[in-house]
């Protein structure tokens, strides 16, 4: 992590204007409880460049976090990359959206976090371009005539558009443009930046999620990389150790080949592998301890070690094998001793950025 923690020094000092953070993972992510608690704490101690990567989960018909809030006029299309075999591709945020409806509007609006001001003043749009694609009028509350977003100009960049607003905002709306010639809307997500000095933390998460859901997302690593992150963090392997057929060789192959694209793409990028923490299962006799989370456990330990990424260890953490029985005995898990409560989120959260700043500090002495 010592890449990483001298940007964080360097932000600290005020000789570095931004550093990026994306939080990838699955349903224990989408909610950004636990990746929203380290983003609020991250952001407190070393400064606010907005709220980040965001999706239209509520548009997608999906949980939405509850630091914002999407709506439409009309229903999407949608899809998430744990069913590849469905039409629509998939990016960066592994949803996608599309409507065929040449009057749909798509509004978001954010709030802000405890003393973080999530307002923006500069919005990204990641979507498809070229012919065939609606462009979009930018409003806000009063008009529609404070921006265009050209789908068709693919010149500056074939996946993204950005709007900069001459002062900050925390609601705005982008409708597909009257008599455009365009016969689909599709999107893969947006970005919020305010142009502070501090950190940006994106969230990227999707419910059900496997490392090879995102390896079959076709635009995915290409979209990653415009986030330019100094620090990738990747909290997954709940869903493969859940099934039956838990095979640790082809669970470390896919691991392996995401944290490689994600490399290969991102040379300055740290990676921090996050243990999936232990859960229980379905079976005839109810819901028992499952020893495949300490397999995948181990997984993640030994490749991290053998492939120089940091790794965090929610599983030790929380007490090893069984200890989600105690966890819901407490109230802070779900009833499917899966997942867990909101108070049980924030507590992860404010563990891990106890671990990263734990690590700054031993750094910069």
């Amino acid at each position: 992590m010592s890449t990483f923690y001298q940007k964080m020094a360097q932000l600290k000092n005020g000789k570095r204007e931004r550093v990026n953070i994306v939080h990838l993972g699955d349903s224990h992510i989408q909610a950004d409880l636990f990746s929203g608690t380290v983003r609020q704490l991250i952001q407190s101690d070393f400064g606010n460049a907005g709220r980040g990567f965001v999706f239209p989960y509520r548009v997608a018909k999906s949980n939405e976090p509850p630091s914002y809030k999407t709506t439409s006029n009309v229903k999407w299309e949608s899809k998430r990359n744990v069913f590849p075999d469905q039409p629509l591709p998939i990016g960066i945020g592994g949803f996608t959206i599309e409507t065929k409806d040449s009057t749909a509007t798509l509004s978001i609006t954010v709030k802000d976090q405890g003393t973080l001001d999530y307002g923006f003043n500069k919005f990204t749009l990641f979507h498809e371009k070229g012919a065939g694609n609606y462009s979009y009028a930018v409003c806000d509350d009063l008009s529609c005539k404070i921006g265009l977003i050209d789908s068709k100009n693919t010149t500056t960049c074939p996946f993204a558009s950005v709007q900069n607003f001459p002062t900050p905002m925390h609601q705005m709306m982008i409708r597909c443009t009257a008599g455009d010639s365009g016969t689909c809307s599709r999107i893969y997500g947006m970005l919020l930046e305010n142009g502070k000095p501090g950190v940006l933390y994106d969230m990227i998460g999707v419910n059900g999620a496997e490392f090879r859901h995102f390896n079959l997302s076709e635009h995915f690593q290409e979209q990653l990389s415009y986030l330019q992150p100094d620090l990738v963090i990747i909290s997954m392997g709940t869903n493969e150790g859940f099934s039956a057929a838990f095979d640790r060789d082809v669970f470390t192959r896919n691991m392996d080949s995401l944290v490689t694209g994600i490399r290969n793409r991102n040379p300055n990028a740290e990676i921090l592998l996050t243990t999936p923490g232990d859960s229980f299962r379905r079976s005839k006799k109810g819901r028992v301890k499952n020893p495949n989370m300490t397999i995948a456990r181990n997984a993640v330990i030994e490749y991290a070690e053998s492939h120089r990424c940091a790794w965090w260890d929610l599983y030790e953490i929380m007490g090893g094998y069984g200890s989600m029985g105690k966890w819901y005995a407490a109230k802070i898990a779900a009833k499917d001793r899966v997942h867990f409560s909101g108070q049980g989120y924030v507590m992860q959260g404010g563990l891990l950025y106890r671990a990263i700043k734990s690590g700054y500090d031993k750094y910069t002495k």
